[in-house]
């Protein structure tokens, strides 16, 4: 049986992330959900849509004809969605001038110690301009990492929660920024030490392994071979030359606060916002999007950009640290 408090805190978390999405009262909202939905995620999500006044309609997905909804709905000021996923037939169901929170978290339990706050929303744009106004990323830490890339005309995305623009679609919660690689530019050494954490495959690393790159490509793995073959097995398996091509680097910025973090690898936590968006982590990622030859997640790397730093020991820095009043919310939370 859930916990009332436990339940309670669910509902106050998704109810101020929807007015940091600057949701109304009296507007109306469309909750989408499927028989693989959380129905505890699925009822803090409608209440707390009711406590803010809007006027909700739960979707449930599995339900409704092949050809989606038998008549057009009031156009919903947001759109929540608890699908696992976002095909075509849900792309059906909403229009094209709504807004959509696609809840990445599976169960309320997976919401403990997020505190919603815009400050991050402002972390991660500060992060943005500073990966835009960039000519190159150094990423090192006291292991040996020492890894070069040039930023100048390559793309760049980012994730902070906040779905205040109609027509697009914004995942929550999530918090990071990232960059790919200018052609040809990466040049280095990246070592993944013990508890850094391999993906997509799902491995904490159990000893140290060194990728070298020269003009952007992998071209050298070194360690132990029990780690070394399976990593070589897994670049094979993508069936690319472009695995081995360094595609990207991403830094998290979401705050997790909790006594007790959620396992990094407990049902829905890796695939969701538990590794690439946490507070400080680096995740270098080789491929060509969005298929991804392997990416590591460094834990305590050094981030500069033009030798401003970012990241310092696996803490951000500057414009990418929370201010005071961040702080505060975590630490007097709702």
């Amino acid at each position: 049986m859930r916990s009332e408090s436990v339940y309670r805190r669910s509902v106050d978390i998704m109810a101020r992330q929807l007015e940091l999405c600057r949701v109304a009262p009296g507007r109306p909202a469309m909750v989408l959900s499927d028989d693989a939905t959380d129905p505890a995620l699925l009822d803090a999500a409608v209440h707390a849509l009711d406590e803010i006044g809007t006027l909700p309609t739960s979707v449930f997905v599995d339900e409704l004809p092949y050809e989606g909804l038998s008549a057009d709905p009031t156009t919903p000021d947001i759109v929540v969605n608890l699908l696992n996923g976002y095909s075509d037939e849900v792309d059906s169901l909403v229009p094209s001038n709504a807004r959509v929170l696609s809840v990445v978290a599976q169960s309320t339990g997976e919401l403990r110690g997020i505190v919603p706050h815009v400050g991050l929303s402002r972390r991660v744009k500060r992060g943005m301009d500073l990966l835009d106004a960039g000519q190159e990323l150094h990423v090192g830490d006291d292991q040996g990492t020492n890894l070069r890339i040039g930023l100048r005309g390559a793309r760049r995305w980012m994730h902070d929660g906040l779905a205040t623009v109609p027509g697009t679609v914004a995942q929550w919660p999530r918090g990071m920024i990232g960059s790919s690689t200018a052609e040809g530019t990466a040049k280095g050494t990246v070592v993944i030490s013990p508890g850094d954490i391999w993906l997509p495959m799902g491995w904490y690393a159990r000893s140290s392994v060194a990728l070298t790159f020269e003009g952007g490509r992998m071209v050298r793995i070194e360690g132990p071979q029990s780690e070394t073959d399976a990593i070589r097995a897994h670049l094979a398996s993508v069936g690319s030359p472009s695995a081995y091509r360094l595609d990207a680097v991403e830094i998290g910025l979401l705050w997790v606060d909790s006594s007790r973090p959620p396992a990094l690898f407990e049902p829905g936590f890796a695939d969701s916002f538990g590794v690439t968006d946490r507070y400080g982590h680096v995740v270098i990622a080789t491929g060509d999007y969005p298929t991804v030859g392997v990416a590591c997640c460094l834990r305590n790397a050094t981030v500069a950009v033009d030798e401003v730093a970012a990241v310092r020991s696996g803490q951000p820095q500057g414009d990418l640290a929370p201010d005071v009043y961040e702080q505060a919310a975590h630490r007097f939370p709702l």
